[in-house]
């Protein structure tokens, strides 16, 4: 979904037009993007030839490793060492574009099946943040992030393999 069309669903979700700015839901939206990136992230691919011992800093972007066709042990500072060395390839979930709150066409590179849920996470912070200790609005905040929660537990468990075919995978 583009943003204008989140911002839509959000405002249907929570009759609350023009009560948050796109500034504001753009943090929600980016909120929710890196929760879901976790597990339902865009996959990117790095070539590695490797010596034995040759250590890996994790770039910027990176969120974690999805599979590697090498053997590989996670050091404590993240970096990624390879002890056999060897050639494969590496595949990684990294961050999806930020929501800038400015361009009414970006579209989140998330699976479209959980687009949606940008909106009701967003939801779910505007009636906390309307909340203002009212137990009532409180229990409308907590209500919408348990939609939230099912609805991303849901994905996780049903869309692995759907979107980015890795190929396979390799335990070790």
């Amino acid at each position: 979904m583009k943003f204008s069309e989140l911002t839509e669903l959000f405002a249907a979700y929570t009759g609350a037009e023009d009560q948050a700015d796109n500034a504001r839901l753009a943090l929600w939206f980016n909120e929710a993007q890196l929760d879901l990136a976790y597990d339902l992230g865009p996959v990117s691919v790095r070539e590695i030839a490797a010596e034995p011992g040759f250590r890996l800093h994790p770039e910027a972007d990176w969120l974690c490793v999805a599979g590697c066709e090498l053997d590989y042990i996670r050091e404590a500072d993240g970096s990624l060492l390879f002890p056999a060395g060897g050639r494969g390839r590496l595949f990684f979930r990294r961050l999806p574009q930020a929501f800038s709150g400015t361009d009414g066409d970006q579209e989140s590179e998330l699976p479209r099946a959980v687009h949606y849920l940008l909106a009701v996470f967003a939801a779910a912070r505007y009636w906390d943040l309307e909340s203002e200790g009212d137990g009532e609005e409180s229990a409308h905040a907590g209500k919408w992030l348990g939609y939230y929660y099912q609805g991303r537990n849901l994905a996780r468990s049903r869309l692995p393999g759907v979107y980015n075919d890795l190929r396979g995978w390799r335990v070790v």
